[in-house]
């Protein structure tokens, strides 16, 4: 439960604060390259089942903190705050159970 609430509560930040690309997760890998996915617009959901809407932004970057890719916001999730609170992206459903595991496409 605390996964999905931090999740949600880091991906629900005030439209201030997206602005600044709020970095919610950062991938490091062996050969230096990190990936850092941030925050970076969210709007009260138009669909009913959902809270909030969210685009999420992904940025590579090599040994020496140079940007290799970077695409500034195409990905889009949908979050659920009341039970049962769930992250939607794409067609995965990530609830509080199954937080904590990886994503299997």
């Amino acid at each position: 439960m605390r996964a999905i609430a931090l999740f949600a509560g880091v991906l629900v930040t005030p439209p201030s604060m997206a602005a600044e690309q709020l970095i919610f997760y950062t991938a490091s890998f062996p050969d230096a390259t990190s990936v850092q996915l941030s925050v970076v617009n969210n709007n009260v959901s138009l669909y009913g089942d959902y809270d909030f809407d969210v685009a999420i932004g992904l940025v590579e970057t090599d040994a020496n903190g140079a940007i290799r890719y970077e695409d500034g916001g195409r990905h889009r999730a949908q979050v659920r705050c009341n039970y049962p609170a769930y992250v939607s992206v794409g067609a995965r459903k990530i609830s509080h159970r199954d937080a904590s595991e990886p994503l299997r496409t």
